[in-house]
Protein backbone atom coordinates (compact mmCIF):
# COMPACT_ATOMS: atom_id res chain seq x y z
CA UNK A 1 0.00 0.00 0.00
CA UNK A 2 1.22 3.79 -1.20
CA UNK A 3 2.47 6.00 1.72
CA UNK A 4 -0.71 7.81 0.56
CA UNK A 5 -3.07 5.38 0.50
CA UNK A 6 -1.82 5.04 4.33
CA UNK A 7 -2.31 8.53 4.87
CA UNK A 8 -5.88 8.80 3.84
CA UNK A 9 -7.05 5.25 5.57
CA UNK A 10 -4.90 6.44 8.22
CA UNK A 11 -6.67 10.03 8.29
CA UNK A 12 -10.03 7.91 8.21
CA UNK A 13 -9.39 5.49 11.17
CA UNK A 14 -7.62 7.79 13.32
CA UNK A 15 -9.35 11.06 12.86
CA UNK A 16 -12.75 10.96 11.08
CA UNK A 17 -14.15 7.95 12.89
CA UNK A 18 -12.73 8.77 16.05
CA UNK A 19 -13.87 12.43 15.75
CA UNK A 20 -17.15 11.38 15.09
CA UNK A 21 -17.53 8.77 17.37
CA UNK A 22 -16.62 10.96 20.24
CA UNK A 23 -18.48 13.64 19.15
CA UNK A 24 -21.71 11.69 19.11
CA UNK A 25 -20.78 10.05 22.49
CA UNK A 26 -20.23 13.57 23.70
CA UNK A 27 -23.40 15.12 22.73
CA UNK A 28 -25.69 11.77 23.96
CA UNK A 29 -23.50 12.58 27.40
CA UNK A 30 -24.58 16.01 27.21
CA UNK A 31 -28.11 15.39 26.23
CA UNK A 32 -28.49 12.51 28.75
CA UNK A 33 -27.36 15.32 31.30
CA UNK A 34 -29.63 18.03 30.31
CA UNK A 35 -32.67 15.69 29.90
CA UNK A 36 -31.60 14.51 33.82
CA UNK A 37 -31.20 17.92 35.13
CA UNK A 38 -34.67 18.77 33.30
CA UNK A 39 -36.13 16.16 35.08
CA UNK A 40 -34.91 16.65 38.35
CA UNK A 41 -35.14 20.42 38.41
CA UNK A 42 -38.81 18.89 37.51
CA UNK A 43 -39.44 16.78 40.85
CA UNK A 44 -38.07 19.53 42.37
CA UNK A 45 -40.58 22.14 41.68
CA UNK A 46 -43.04 19.46 42.29
CA UNK A 47 -41.90 18.96 45.94
CA UNK A 48 -41.97 22.89 46.57
CA UNK A 49 -45.61 22.82 44.86
CA UNK A 50 -46.77 19.86 47.12
CA UNK A 51 -44.75 22.19 50.32
CA UNK A 52 -47.13 25.47 49.30
CA UNK A 53 -50.18 22.75 49.36
CA UNK A 54 -49.09 21.48 52.54
CA UNK A 55 -49.33 24.42 53.91
CA UNK A 56 -52.86 25.70 51.97
CA UNK A 57 -54.35 22.23 54.09
CA UNK A 58 -52.47 23.19 56.99
CA UNK A 59 -54.58 26.48 57.35
CA UNK A 60 -58.10 24.60 56.09
CA UNK A 61 -57.68 22.27 58.66
CA UNK A 62 -56.96 25.28 61.38
CA UNK A 63 -60.28 26.27 60.76
CA UNK A 64 -61.42 23.14 63.24
CA UNK A 65 -59.19 24.50 66.23
CA UNK A 66 -61.21 28.16 66.03
CA UNK A 67 -64.39 26.16 65.91
CA UNK A 68 -63.04 23.06 68.42
CA UNK A 69 -62.04 26.19 70.98
CA UNK A 70 -64.96 28.63 71.04
CA UNK A 71 -66.69 28.38 74.25
CA UNK A 72 -70.29 29.37 72.60
CA UNK A 73 -70.06 26.82 69.59
CA UNK A 74 -69.33 23.65 71.55
CA UNK A 75 -72.05 24.95 74.22
CA UNK A 76 -74.31 25.56 71.12
CA UNK A 77 -73.64 21.75 69.89
CA UNK A 78 -73.60 20.26 73.47
CA UNK A 79 -76.99 21.70 74.22
CA UNK A 80 -76.20 24.18 76.72
CA UNK A 81 -78.70 26.79 76.06
CA UNK A 82 -81.60 25.93 77.05
CA UNK A 83 -84.38 28.20 75.36
CA UNK A 84 -83.81 28.93 71.43
CA UNK A 85 -83.82 32.65 72.04
CA UNK A 86 -79.90 32.10 74.08
CA UNK A 87 -79.59 29.82 70.27
CA UNK A 88 -80.11 32.14 68.13
CA UNK A 89 -78.05 34.80 70.08
CA UNK A 90 -75.27 33.32 70.67
CA UNK A 91 -75.57 31.67 66.73
CA UNK A 92 -76.02 35.15 65.71
CA UNK A 93 -73.69 37.18 68.16
CA UNK A 94 -70.92 34.59 68.02
CA UNK A 95 -70.98 31.74 66.21
CA UNK A 96 -72.14 33.26 62.17
CA UNK A 97 -68.87 36.17 62.53
CA UNK A 98 -66.49 33.16 63.08
CA UNK A 99 -67.98 31.38 60.43
CA UNK A 100 -67.66 34.11 58.02
CA UNK A 101 -64.20 34.99 59.02
CA UNK A 102 -62.66 31.59 58.53
CA UNK A 103 -64.96 31.72 54.70
CA UNK A 104 -63.14 35.02 54.13
CA UNK A 105 -59.43 34.05 55.22
CA UNK A 106 -59.87 30.98 53.72
CA UNK A 107 -61.20 31.65 49.89
CA UNK A 108 -60.75 28.11 48.93
CA UNK A 109 -63.64 27.12 50.95
CA UNK A 110 -66.59 26.29 49.31
CA UNK A 111 -69.08 25.62 52.46
CA UNK A 112 -68.71 25.03 56.10
CA UNK A 113 -71.53 22.36 57.65
CA UNK A 114 -71.33 21.37 61.17
CA UNK A 115 -73.58 17.84 61.58
CA UNK A 116 -75.02 17.82 65.18
CA UNK A 117 -75.33 15.07 67.02
CA UNK A 118 -77.48 15.94 69.98
CA UNK A 119 -81.51 16.39 68.95
CA UNK A 120 -82.11 19.28 71.13
CA UNK A 121 -79.60 21.51 69.18
CA UNK A 122 -81.80 24.02 67.36
CA UNK A 123 -81.00 23.54 63.57
CA UNK A 124 -81.03 27.19 62.18
CA UNK A 125 -79.28 27.93 59.04
CA UNK A 126 -77.48 25.81 56.72
CA UNK A 127 -74.34 25.61 58.92
CA UNK A 128 -75.95 23.24 61.09
CA UNK A 129 -77.09 20.23 59.63
CA UNK A 130 -78.93 17.02 61.64
CA UNK A 131 -76.29 13.99 61.76
CA UNK A 132 -79.13 11.56 59.97
CA UNK A 133 -78.27 13.48 56.66
CA UNK A 134 -74.59 12.18 56.32
CA UNK A 135 -73.71 10.37 54.18
CA UNK A 136 -73.25 6.38 55.45
CA UNK A 137 -70.47 5.57 53.28
CA UNK A 138 -68.85 9.12 54.75
CA UNK A 139 -69.99 8.04 58.19
CA UNK A 140 -68.14 4.73 58.40
CA UNK A 141 -64.86 6.64 56.63
CA UNK A 142 -64.45 9.01 59.35
CA UNK A 143 -66.00 6.99 62.65
CA UNK A 144 -62.55 5.79 63.26
CA UNK A 145 -60.62 9.24 63.45
CA UNK A 146 -60.21 9.94 67.41
CA UNK A 147 -59.61 13.50 68.70
CA UNK A 148 -57.35 15.58 66.93
CA UNK A 149 -57.40 13.54 63.50
CA UNK A 150 -59.07 14.80 60.28
CA UNK A 151 -59.29 13.23 56.98
CA UNK A 152 -59.11 14.88 53.52
CA UNK A 153 -61.68 12.73 50.47
CA UNK A 154 -62.16 13.09 47.38
CA UNK A 155 -65.66 14.40 46.38
CA UNK A 156 -65.37 12.94 42.75
CA UNK A 157 -62.41 10.30 42.95
CA UNK A 158 -62.56 9.67 39.06
CA UNK A 159 -62.33 13.47 38.46
CA UNK A 160 -58.15 14.75 37.69
CA UNK A 161 -58.58 17.74 39.74
CA UNK A 162 -61.68 16.93 42.23
CA UNK A 163 -62.98 19.08 44.99
CA UNK A 164 -61.72 18.22 48.42
CA UNK A 165 -63.69 17.37 51.87
CA UNK A 166 -62.16 17.86 55.24
CA UNK A 167 -63.65 15.94 58.32
CA UNK A 168 -63.10 16.61 62.02
CA UNK A 169 -64.85 16.07 65.27
CA UNK A 170 -65.58 18.29 67.40
CA UNK A 171 -65.88 17.80 71.03
CA UNK A 172 -66.87 19.19 73.84
CA UNK A 173 -65.37 21.69 76.49
CA UNK A 174 -64.02 18.65 78.00
CA UNK A 175 -63.16 16.53 75.27
CA UNK A 176 -64.74 14.02 76.63
CA UNK A 177 -67.63 12.97 74.09
CA UNK A 178 -68.36 14.27 70.10
CA UNK A 179 -71.24 17.16 69.72
CA UNK A 180 -70.63 17.73 65.78
CA UNK A 181 -68.56 16.81 62.64
CA UNK A 182 -66.71 19.62 60.94
CA UNK A 183 -67.35 19.57 56.59
CA UNK A 184 -65.56 21.93 55.31
CA UNK A 185 -65.39 21.84 50.94
CA UNK A 186 -62.93 22.90 49.02
CA UNK A 187 -62.95 24.38 45.65
CA UNK A 188 -61.24 23.09 42.79
CA UNK A 189 -58.75 25.76 42.31
CA UNK A 190 -56.81 24.22 45.30
CA UNK A 191 -55.63 21.34 43.52
CA UNK A 192 -56.06 23.79 40.29
CA UNK A 193 -53.07 26.28 42.06
CA UNK A 194 -51.50 23.47 42.97
CA UNK A 195 -50.90 21.92 39.40
CA UNK A 196 -50.26 25.41 38.22
CA UNK A 197 -47.17 25.64 40.59
CA UNK A 198 -46.02 22.16 39.57
CA UNK A 199 -45.57 23.05 35.72
CA UNK A 200 -48.80 21.32 34.59
CA UNK A 201 -49.69 23.16 31.27
CA UNK A 202 -49.23 22.71 27.76
CA UNK A 203 -48.49 19.51 26.72
CA UNK A 204 -47.84 18.52 30.48
CA UNK A 205 -50.46 16.62 32.41
CA UNK A 206 -51.01 15.95 35.59
CA UNK A 207 -53.07 12.20 36.97
CA UNK A 208 -53.40 10.68 40.69
CA UNK A 209 -52.93 6.83 41.17
CA UNK A 210 -53.12 4.46 44.56
CA UNK A 211 -50.75 4.02 46.48
CA UNK A 212 -50.48 0.53 44.84
CA UNK A 213 -50.17 2.29 41.61
CA UNK A 214 -53.76 1.83 40.17
CA UNK A 215 -55.10 4.16 38.15
CA UNK A 216 -57.57 6.88 39.90
CA UNK A 217 -58.94 9.34 37.18
CA UNK A 218 -60.52 8.88 33.68
CA UNK A 219 -57.26 10.30 31.84
CA UNK A 220 -54.72 7.56 33.31
CA UNK A 221 -55.62 4.75 30.48
CA UNK A 222 -53.43 7.33 28.15
CA UNK A 223 -50.34 6.16 30.10
CA UNK A 224 -48.96 3.68 28.08
CA UNK A 225 -48.87 0.01 29.73
CA UNK A 226 -44.85 0.39 30.17
CA UNK A 227 -44.96 3.01 32.51
CA UNK A 228 -47.80 1.53 34.00
CA UNK A 229 -45.63 -1.05 34.80
CA UNK A 230 -42.93 1.24 36.24
CA UNK A 231 -44.90 3.29 38.01
CA UNK A 232 -46.27 -0.20 39.78
CA UNK A 233 -42.79 -1.73 40.58
CA UNK A 234 -40.84 1.63 40.89
CA UNK A 235 -40.48 3.48 43.55
CA UNK A 236 -38.60 6.37 42.17
CA UNK A 237 -39.32 9.58 42.33
CA UNK A 238 -38.32 10.23 38.54
CA UNK A 239 -37.53 8.54 35.32
CA UNK A 240 -37.81 8.58 31.69
CA UNK A 241 -39.73 6.00 30.08
CA UNK A 242 -38.27 6.32 25.80
CA UNK A 243 -39.30 9.51 25.13
CA UNK A 244 -42.15 10.31 28.50
CA UNK A 245 -41.09 11.79 31.42
CA UNK A 246 -42.49 10.63 34.88
CA UNK A 247 -42.36 12.83 37.89
CA UNK A 248 -43.95 11.79 40.87
CA UNK A 249 -45.25 12.83 44.49
CA UNK A 250 -47.26 10.98 46.96
CA UNK A 251 -49.82 13.03 48.70
CA UNK A 252 -50.01 11.74 52.21
CA UNK A 253 -53.31 14.02 53.46
CA UNK A 254 -55.08 12.49 50.08
CA UNK A 255 -53.63 8.94 50.16
CA UNK A 256 -53.01 9.28 46.39
CA UNK A 257 -49.82 9.83 43.90
CA UNK A 258 -49.65 12.48 41.65
CA UNK A 259 -48.25 11.55 38.25
CA UNK A 260 -46.61 14.56 36.10
CA UNK A 261 -46.04 13.38 32.62
CA UNK A 262 -44.31 14.72 29.64
CA UNK A 263 -43.01 14.26 26.41
CA UNK A 264 -39.03 14.69 26.11
CA UNK A 265 -39.22 15.59 22.14
CA UNK A 266 -41.86 18.67 23.24
CA UNK A 267 -39.60 20.14 26.11
CA UNK A 268 -36.39 19.70 23.47
CA UNK A 269 -37.99 20.32 20.44
CA UNK A 270 -36.10 23.63 19.93
CA UNK A 271 -32.81 21.86 20.31
CA UNK A 272 -33.84 18.93 18.22
CA UNK A 273 -33.92 21.66 15.54
CA UNK A 274 -30.45 23.06 16.51
CA UNK A 275 -28.72 19.31 16.38
CA UNK A 276 -30.04 18.47 12.98
CA UNK A 277 -28.54 21.67 11.52
CA UNK A 278 -25.18 21.56 13.37
CA UNK A 279 -24.29 18.18 12.52
CA UNK A 280 -25.09 18.76 9.26
CA UNK A 281 -22.62 21.64 9.07
CA UNK A 282 -20.08 19.54 11.02
CA UNK A 283 -20.36 16.67 8.17
CA UNK A 284 -20.03 19.13 5.57
CA UNK A 285 -17.76 20.75 6.96
CA UNK A 286 -15.13 17.46 7.87
CA UNK A 287 -15.62 16.77 4.49
CA UNK A 288 -14.03 19.75 2.82
CA UNK A 289 -11.35 19.85 5.13
CA UNK A 290 -10.71 16.59 4.42
CA UNK A 291 -10.38 17.05 0.93
CA UNK A 292 -8.28 20.07 1.08
CA UNK A 293 -6.03 17.52 3.45
CA UNK A 294 -5.94 14.96 0.78
CA UNK A 295 -4.83 17.73 -1.39
CA UNK A 296 -2.02 19.23 0.78
CA UNK A 297 -1.13 15.92 1.36
CA UNK A 298 -0.66 14.54 -1.83
CA UNK A 299 2.11 17.95 -2.79
CA UNK A 300 4.02 16.25 0.00
CA UNK A 301 4.24 13.20 -0.40
CA UNK A 302 5.81 13.22 -4.01
CA UNK A 303 9.11 14.73 -2.81
CA UNK A 304 8.48 11.92 -0.11
CA UNK A 305 8.07 9.43 -3.01
CA UNK A 306 11.03 10.41 -4.94
CA UNK A 307 13.65 10.55 -1.79
CA UNK A 308 12.48 6.57 -1.25
CA UNK A 309 13.04 6.01 -4.91
CA UNK A 310 16.56 7.23 -4.58
CA UNK A 311 17.06 5.28 -1.57
CA UNK A 312 16.22 2.16 -2.68
CA UNK A 313 18.76 2.22 -5.39
CA UNK A 314 21.70 2.50 -2.62
CA UNK A 315 24.40 -0.21 -1.74
CA UNK A 316 27.90 -0.49 -0.83
CA UNK A 317 29.19 0.41 -4.25
CA UNK A 318 26.55 3.51 -4.95
CA UNK A 319 26.75 5.98 -2.41
CA UNK A 320 25.71 8.99 -4.71
CA UNK A 321 23.81 12.00 -2.94
CA UNK A 322 20.32 13.29 -4.07
CA UNK A 323 20.32 15.87 -6.53
CA UNK A 324 17.83 18.73 -4.78
CA UNK A 325 15.87 20.65 -7.38
CA UNK A 326 15.50 24.36 -6.98
CA UNK A 327 11.96 25.32 -6.03
CA UNK A 328 9.35 26.82 -3.22
CA UNK A 329 9.74 23.87 -1.03
CA UNK A 330 13.42 23.41 -1.02
CA UNK A 331 13.71 25.10 2.56
CA UNK A 332 10.49 23.37 4.25
CA UNK A 333 10.85 20.63 7.08
CA UNK A 334 11.12 17.61 3.45
CA UNK A 335 13.86 20.14 1.62
CA UNK A 336 15.69 19.69 5.47
CA UNK A 337 15.27 16.09 5.64
CA UNK A 338 16.89 15.32 1.77
CA UNK A 339 20.03 18.01 3.17
CA UNK A 340 20.43 15.98 5.70
CA UNK A 341 19.86 12.51 4.13
CA UNK A 342 22.69 13.58 1.71
CA UNK A 343 25.11 14.53 4.68
CA UNK A 344 24.33 11.29 6.21
CA UNK A 345 25.53 9.44 2.81
CA UNK A 346 28.67 11.61 2.76
CA UNK A 347 29.27 10.87 6.38
CA UNK A 348 28.88 6.92 5.77
CA UNK A 349 31.14 7.15 3.15
CA UNK A 350 33.45 8.93 5.62
CA UNK A 351 33.05 5.86 8.31
CA UNK A 352 33.41 2.76 5.76
CA UNK A 353 37.37 4.39 4.82
CA UNK A 354 37.89 4.47 8.94
CA UNK A 355 36.72 0.72 9.80
CA UNK A 356 39.77 -0.60 9.46
CA UNK A 357 41.15 1.92 12.25
CA UNK A 358 38.58 1.27 14.52
CA UNK A 359 39.14 -2.70 14.52
CA UNK A 360 42.69 -2.04 15.42
CA UNK A 361 41.92 0.57 17.94
CA UNK A 362 39.17 -2.38 19.36
CA UNK A 363 42.61 -4.47 19.42
CA UNK A 364 44.52 -2.84 21.35
CA UNK A 365 41.61 -2.03 23.90
CA UNK A 366 40.83 -5.47 24.37
CA UNK A 367 44.80 -6.54 25.02
CA UNK A 368 45.33 -3.41 27.83
CA UNK A 369 42.58 -5.36 29.47
CA UNK A 370 44.27 -8.27 29.43
CA UNK A 371 46.79 -6.52 30.85
CA UNK A 372 45.17 -5.04 33.30
CA UNK A 373 43.63 -8.41 34.79
CA UNK A 374 47.19 -10.17 35.01
CA UNK A 375 48.40 -7.67 37.24
CA UNK A 376 46.42 -8.84 40.43
CA UNK A 377 47.65 -12.40 39.91
CA UNK A 378 51.23 -11.14 39.44
CA UNK A 379 50.49 -9.75 42.89
CA UNK A 380 48.68 -12.86 44.67
CA UNK A 381 51.17 -15.01 43.46
CA UNK A 382 54.38 -12.58 44.75
CA UNK A 383 52.79 -12.50 47.92
CA UNK A 384 52.51 -16.36 48.47
CA UNK A 385 56.02 -16.41 46.95
CA UNK A 386 57.13 -14.82 49.67
CA UNK A 387 55.59 -16.50 52.29
CA UNK A 388 56.61 -20.16 50.96
CA UNK A 389 60.41 -18.63 51.01
CA UNK A 390 59.84 -17.13 54.33
CA UNK A 391 58.39 -20.93 56.03
CA UNK A 392 61.15 -22.50 54.21
CA UNK A 393 63.56 -20.54 55.99
CA UNK A 394 61.71 -20.85 59.01
CA UNK A 395 60.32 -16.88 59.44
CA UNK A 396 56.98 -17.43 60.97
CA UNK A 397 56.26 -13.80 61.26
CA UNK A 398 56.52 -12.82 57.63
CA UNK A 399 55.34 -16.03 56.34
CA UNK A 400 52.25 -14.85 58.49
CA UNK A 401 52.10 -11.57 57.60
CA UNK A 402 52.45 -12.33 54.10
CA UNK A 403 49.49 -14.75 54.38
CA UNK A 404 47.65 -11.89 55.82
CA UNK A 405 48.31 -9.45 53.88
CA UNK A 406 47.63 -11.76 50.74
CA UNK A 407 44.11 -12.96 52.20
CA UNK A 408 43.30 -9.06 52.47
CA UNK A 409 44.05 -7.88 48.76
CA UNK A 410 42.14 -10.44 47.22
CA UNK A 411 39.47 -9.79 49.47
CA UNK A 412 40.08 -6.11 48.07
CA UNK A 413 40.26 -6.69 44.27
CA UNK A 414 39.11 -9.85 43.57
CA UNK A 415 35.14 -9.52 43.79
CA UNK A 416 33.13 -7.65 41.46
CA UNK A 417 30.07 -8.22 44.53
CA UNK A 418 29.86 -5.12 46.58
CA UNK A 419 27.94 -7.88 49.03
CA UNK A 420 29.38 -10.04 51.69
CA UNK A 421 28.38 -12.28 54.96
CA UNK A 422 29.39 -11.00 58.49
CA UNK A 423 31.67 -13.69 58.77
CA UNK A 424 34.23 -13.09 56.23
CA UNK A 425 33.91 -9.50 57.00
CA UNK A 426 34.64 -10.90 60.67
CA UNK A 427 37.62 -12.88 59.28
CA UNK A 428 39.12 -9.75 57.14
CA UNK A 429 39.05 -7.75 60.50
CA UNK A 430 41.05 -10.39 62.18
CA UNK A 431 44.37 -10.57 59.88
CA UNK A 432 43.99 -6.18 59.88
CA UNK A 433 44.15 -6.70 63.09
CA UNK A 434 46.76 -9.50 63.26
CA UNK A 435 49.51 -7.38 61.10
CA UNK A 436 48.88 -4.58 63.61
CA UNK A 437 49.30 -6.33 66.11
CA UNK A 438 53.10 -7.61 64.68
CA UNK A 439 53.98 -3.58 64.10
CA UNK A 440 52.86 -2.63 68.09
CA UNK A 441 53.64 -5.73 69.91
CA UNK A 442 52.34 -6.01 73.18
CA UNK A 443 51.13 -2.11 72.76
CA UNK A 444 48.09 -3.38 71.08
CA UNK A 445 45.35 -6.77 72.43
CA UNK A 446 42.24 -7.50 70.42
CA UNK A 447 39.15 -10.23 70.96
CA UNK A 448 36.71 -11.01 68.99
CA UNK A 449 33.40 -12.33 70.45
CA UNK A 450 30.35 -12.74 67.81
CA UNK A 451 26.99 -13.95 69.51
CA UNK A 452 24.69 -14.43 66.28
CA UNK A 453 25.39 -16.76 63.55
CA UNK A 454 27.38 -14.85 61.36
CA UNK A 455 27.35 -16.99 58.24
CA UNK A 456 23.67 -15.89 57.78
CA UNK A 457 23.84 -12.07 58.09
CA UNK A 458 24.67 -10.14 54.29
CA UNK A 459 25.95 -6.58 54.80
CA UNK A 460 28.80 -4.36 52.23
CA UNK A 461 32.23 -4.92 51.86
CA UNK A 462 34.57 -3.32 54.17
CA UNK A 463 32.11 -2.33 56.65
CA UNK A 464 34.18 -3.03 60.01
CA UNK A 465 37.40 -2.23 58.42
CA UNK A 466 36.96 1.79 59.19
CA UNK A 467 36.01 1.06 62.59
CA UNK A 468 39.44 -0.63 63.69
CA UNK A 469 41.18 1.90 61.97
CA UNK A 470 39.67 4.46 63.71
CA UNK A 471 40.16 2.53 67.10
CA UNK A 472 43.57 1.31 65.98
CA UNK A 473 44.64 4.93 64.72
CA UNK A 474 43.14 7.36 67.29
CA UNK A 475 43.11 4.74 70.15
CA UNK A 476 46.47 2.19 70.09
CA UNK A 477 48.57 4.21 67.86
CA UNK A 478 47.83 7.51 69.85
CA UNK A 479 48.86 6.48 73.50
CA UNK A 480 52.06 4.67 74.65
CA UNK A 481 50.66 2.57 77.15
CA UNK A 482 48.87 -0.64 76.21
CA UNK A 483 45.53 -0.72 74.62
CA UNK A 484 42.60 -3.33 74.13
CA UNK A 485 40.27 -3.85 71.03
CA UNK A 486 37.39 -5.23 70.96
CA UNK A 487 34.81 -6.58 68.46
CA UNK A 488 31.32 -7.78 69.81
CA UNK A 489 28.37 -8.40 67.83
CA UNK A 490 25.09 -9.85 69.71
CA UNK A 491 21.57 -10.09 68.42
CA UNK A 492 18.11 -9.54 70.18
CA UNK A 493 14.12 -9.60 68.96
CA UNK A 494 14.25 -6.48 67.27
CA UNK A 495 18.01 -5.58 66.08
CA UNK A 496 21.80 -6.86 66.09
CA UNK A 497 24.64 -4.69 67.62
CA UNK A 498 28.28 -4.41 66.58
CA UNK A 499 29.81 -2.88 68.92
CA UNK A 500 34.09 -1.74 68.31
CA UNK A 501 35.28 -0.53 71.31
CA UNK A 502 38.82 0.27 72.48
CA UNK A 503 40.80 1.62 76.05
CA UNK A 504 42.20 4.46 74.53
CA UNK A 505 41.94 8.34 75.51
CA UNK A 506 38.66 8.56 73.69
CA UNK A 507 37.24 11.80 72.99
CA UNK A 508 36.85 15.33 74.46
CA UNK A 509 33.20 16.28 74.73
CA UNK A 510 33.00 19.01 72.27
CA UNK A 511 34.86 16.86 69.54
CA UNK A 512 31.60 14.43 69.90
CA UNK A 513 29.34 16.21 69.71
CA UNK A 514 30.88 17.80 66.72
CA UNK A 515 31.71 14.38 65.34
CA UNK A 516 27.88 13.19 65.90
CA UNK A 517 26.72 16.68 64.24
CA UNK A 518 28.95 15.55 61.45
CA UNK A 519 27.62 12.12 60.90
CA UNK A 520 23.49 13.12 61.74
CA UNK A 521 24.34 15.61 58.24
CA UNK A 522 23.71 15.02 54.66
CA UNK A 523 25.91 16.91 52.94
CA UNK A 524 29.11 15.53 51.37
CA UNK A 525 32.22 15.84 53.68
CA UNK A 526 35.06 18.95 52.89
CA UNK A 527 38.52 18.16 52.84
CA UNK A 528 39.12 20.32 55.96
CA UNK A 529 37.77 17.04 57.89
CA UNK A 530 39.75 14.46 59.67
CA UNK A 531 39.79 11.09 57.78
CA UNK A 532 38.48 9.47 60.93
CA UNK A 533 35.34 11.38 60.32
CA UNK A 534 34.96 10.92 56.70
CA UNK A 535 35.23 7.09 57.31
CA UNK A 536 32.95 6.99 60.16
CA UNK A 537 30.51 9.30 57.86
CA UNK A 538 30.88 6.76 54.98
CA UNK A 539 30.43 3.73 56.96
CA UNK A 540 26.89 5.48 58.65
CA UNK A 541 25.48 6.15 54.98
CA UNK A 542 26.25 2.61 53.73
CA UNK A 543 24.72 1.08 56.72
CA UNK A 544 21.47 3.32 56.29
CA UNK A 545 21.23 2.48 53.12
CA UNK A 546 22.09 -1.26 52.75
CA UNK A 547 19.98 -2.16 55.44
CA UNK A 548 17.37 0.45 56.19
CA UNK A 549 14.59 1.51 58.74
CA UNK A 550 16.22 2.59 62.11
CA UNK A 551 19.87 1.00 60.96
CA UNK A 552 22.50 3.47 62.06
CA UNK A 553 26.18 4.13 63.59
CA UNK A 554 26.59 5.19 67.01
CA UNK A 555 29.17 6.96 68.62
CA UNK A 556 29.69 6.34 72.36
CA UNK A 557 33.46 8.10 74.42
CA UNK A 558 33.92 9.04 77.27
CA UNK A 559 37.72 11.21 77.92
CA UNK A 560 40.07 9.05 79.09
CA UNK A 561 38.24 5.93 79.12
CA UNK A 562 38.21 5.01 75.46
CA UNK A 563 35.21 5.39 72.43
CA UNK A 564 32.62 2.48 71.45
CA UNK A 565 31.49 2.50 67.87
CA UNK A 566 28.30 0.68 67.25
CA UNK A 567 26.47 -0.24 64.13
CA UNK A 568 22.85 -0.87 64.75
CA UNK A 569 21.20 -3.07 62.35
CA UNK A 570 17.30 -3.37 62.07
CA UNK A 571 16.01 -7.08 62.22
CA UNK A 572 13.90 -6.77 59.47
CA UNK A 573 16.57 -6.34 56.53
CA UNK A 574 18.38 -9.58 57.08
CA UNK A 575 19.19 -11.33 54.14
CA UNK A 576 17.56 -14.73 53.37
CA UNK A 577 19.52 -17.62 53.51
CA UNK A 578 19.65 -18.43 49.82
CA UNK A 579 21.13 -15.12 48.93
CA UNK A 580 23.64 -15.62 51.67
CA UNK A 581 24.36 -19.38 50.12
CA UNK A 582 25.21 -17.88 46.61
CA UNK A 583 27.56 -15.47 48.78
CA UNK A 584 29.33 -17.86 50.47
CA UNK A 585 30.10 -19.71 47.39
CA UNK A 586 31.43 -16.61 45.62
CA UNK A 587 33.53 -16.39 48.63
CA UNK A 588 34.76 -19.87 48.27
CA UNK A 589 35.33 -19.33 44.38
CA UNK A 590 37.22 -16.74 44.98
CA UNK A 591 39.57 -18.27 47.53
CA UNK A 592 40.02 -21.37 45.78
CA UNK A 593 41.49 -19.06 42.50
Amino acid sequence: MSIMRKIVLGYVIMIFIPVMAIGYHYYTQIYGNLTQQFVESRQKILEQAYANLRTDFARIQSVHRVLQYNPYLTDYLDGVYESDADSVYALTRYILPLNTQSMFANPEIESIVIYKMKDRVLPITNLFRDWSVLDPQTEQTVSSLKAGQGKWLRADPAAPDPDLIYYQYIYNTQITERIGLLEIRVRQSLIHNFYAAAGVEGSWRALLLSGQGDPLTNEAPALDKKTLRLLRADDRKFFINRHTIVNQLKLEPLDVRVIVTGQVGDVFRSVKKKEIVLVTMIVLLLIALSIAYYLLASTITKRIFRLARHMRTLDDNNLRQLTIKSGKFEKDEIGFLIVAYNAMIRRMDELINNVHRAEMRNKEAAYQVLQAQIKPHFLYNTLETIRMVAEANNDKEVADISFWFGKLMRYSLSSAREETVLAKEIEMVSFYMNIHKMRLQSRLTFDIRVGLDAERLACPRFLLQPLIENAIVHGASAVLRPVHISLLATETESEITIDVSDSGNGMTPEKLIALRERLSRHEEPRKAEEPAGVGLKNVNERVKSFFGGASRLEILSESGKGASLRIIIAKRTVADVEDLDRGRRTFDSERVS
